[in-house]
């Protein structure tokens, strides 16, 4: 999917690319005008694929926080895994909830699922106004589905050049049966 120059969804092409984030990773985008999207937010984190939290280190770190404290403490490193890992499982379950909004609208996360969502969220990016002012903007959309609506809630960053960039997104059914 990745590797695609292009993807067309209902005759709608857009067009993949690697995108460099301030942390200096590289992530893969479709790229319409000056909008991008991560893919990743719509066929990992949207899809319930995000993977599961080391729930076995969860469970040893927090056993050893509450009985043996002195040990813990020892090591600074321990609170930051501590740290890590819920915000894994944090991560985990949203994206969990997130797929349940998908299936609860008729929607099973399919090739044409996942790039109507995309395209939508293209859409919404293309729509916004860049302001000086603006960190953050928060956009609900909704796209109709097989048993209802998905109601789309994302967040762009207007970056300096000017590209907007979907920083999250979360997924609510409507009217679903």
């Amino acid at each position: 999917m990745n590797d695609e120059l292009g993807r067309f969804y209902k005759g709608i092409l857009f067009e993949v690319i690697d995108f460099t984030v301030h942390t200096g990773a590289k992530v893969s985008c479709a790229k319409r005008g000056s909008t991008l999207v991560p893919l990743g937010k719509v066929e990992i984190y949207g899809m319930g694929k995000v993977k599961m939290w080391p729930q076995d280190e969860l469970n040893q770190l927090q056993k050893m926080k509450q009985k043996n404290r002195k040990e813990y403490d020892k090591n600074p490193q321990n609170e930051q895994r501590l740290k890590k890992i819920k915000i894994l499982k944090k991560n985990y379950e949203r994206s969990q909830a997130m797929f349940e909004a998908v299936k609860q609208v008729g929607m099973v996360g399919s090739v044409e699922d996942i790039e109507n969502i995309i395209d939508n969220l293209l859409d919404v990016g293309e729509e916004l106004t860049v302001d000086a002012d603006d960190t953050g903007r928060q956009k609900i959309n909704k796209i109709d589905a097989p048993n209802g609506q998905l109601k789309v809630i994302s967040t762009w960053k207007v970056l300096p050049d000017g590209t907007k960039y979907l920083a999250t997104i979360n997924f609510i059914p409507q009217g679903f049966s």
